[in-house]
């Protein structure tokens, strides 16, 4: 597990360097999905090279990232996968994190396996609903299957991860009910349009995440989440993207994130200077609901307003429930 000593004191010195902490790697476009509120996928796009993204891995290491999350698309489509995650574990001596977002329809008990070996940390499961719906087919239908084969073999933690939206909301009781007996964490993605703003409102969604709770990530912008909610968009926060939190897409260039397209910076060539450039605020700001992004920029950008949700964060990754949830970031829509 890659959360030890020197993880936690590298992390502290990220709130005082110029070194980012985080970055999201996409390794395909291509999915075999084509989920209504997604745009972040290419149907037969191309599968970066393996040398490829071993060398951005390495120009991410030298920036100084420890958290890794990698993504498509579909990820698991991508062949050389376990061998990226092995390469990444060579990184600080194993002192660094890799999680795989997936829609889980490739895994299978070698493939689980493999991924044990690689020394993956952790795996976000997007699952949406007990049925296929218009909107996704990533149900507990269609998945379940596989997450029998995931609570028998696993070596590293799962999190079930739920877009949290109109079509998800009414039945996520039985939902999580039909899931009590595995042993893994649970979470949200709230909703999202274009652009990474908010994109569902309403009282009812706020009573689901007191119920439930929401990850650590997300409670350290948890007032902004519940007036955002209610309509309210005028708190203000600064967007720490493109300098602690970083976003690779397929080409090989940072972006600020998924969902903004208009900066793009080669990561060959980025540097020290490019990403303290990035430490300004950005005019998506107002309305943004992507908990990676947030996670970060609220962790590193205000430290003292969320130290205690930090330390629980950093002394969380590893433990794992089987009826709580993990206490990391609300991740990517997926």
């Amino acid at each position: 597990m890659g959360v030890d000593r020197q993880f936690l004191l590298t992390g502290a010195k990220r709130v005082l360097d110029s070194r980012p902490m985080y970055a999201q790697v996409v390794v395909t476009d291509d999915c075999n999905l084509t989920c209504d509120y997604c745009d972040e996928y290419t149907p037969g796009g191309p599968t970066v090279p393996l040398p490829d993204l071993k060398t951005r891995i390495d120009d991410l290491d030298q920036l100084g990232v420890l958290v890794y999350d990698l993504l498509g698309g579909e990820p698991l489509m991508h062949p050389g996968l376990p061998e990226l995650i092995a390469h990444i574990k060579t990184k600080r001596g194993g002192s660094n994190v890799t999680t795989v977002i997936t829609n889980g329809f490739f895994l299978t008990e070698r493939v689980i396996e493999r991924l044990n070996d690689s020394g993956l940390d952790f795996m976000q499961l997007s699952v949406d609903s007990i049925e296929p719906t218009p909107r996704s087919v990533k149900s507990l239908k269609s998945l379940m299957p596989r997450m029998k084969l995931l609570a028998a073999h696993a070596r590293f933690q799962v999190e079930v991860q739920t877009v949290l939206n109109e079509e998800t909301l009414p039945d996520y009781d039985r939902f999580r009910d039909h899931l009590k007996e595995f042993p893994f964490a649970f979470g949200f993605s709230i909703m999202h349009g274009r652009g990474g703003r908010l994109a569902i409102r309403g009282e009812k969604f706020l009573s689901i995440l007191r119920r439930y709770g929401v990850f650590e990530g997300m409670n350290f912008y948890g007032e902004h989440l519940q007036e955002m909610l209610l309509g309210d968009f005028s708190r203000k926060w600064k967007c720490l993207a493109g300098f602690k939190f970083l976003y690779v897409n397929s080409k090989g260039s940072v972006q600020w994130c998924a969902q903004q397209r208009d900066y793009s910076f080669p990561l060959a060539e980025l540097d020290l200077a490019e990403l303290r450039r990035n430490n300004r605020h950005k005019p998506c700001e107002e309305g943004c609901c992507l908990g990676c992004v947030r996670m970060i920029s609220h962790s590193l950008g205000e430290p003292f307003k969320s130290l205690r949700s930090s330390i629980s964060l950093a002394t969380g990754i590893g433990r794992s429930t089987r009826n709580g949830r993990r206490p990391v970031a609300a991740h990517q829509q997926p």
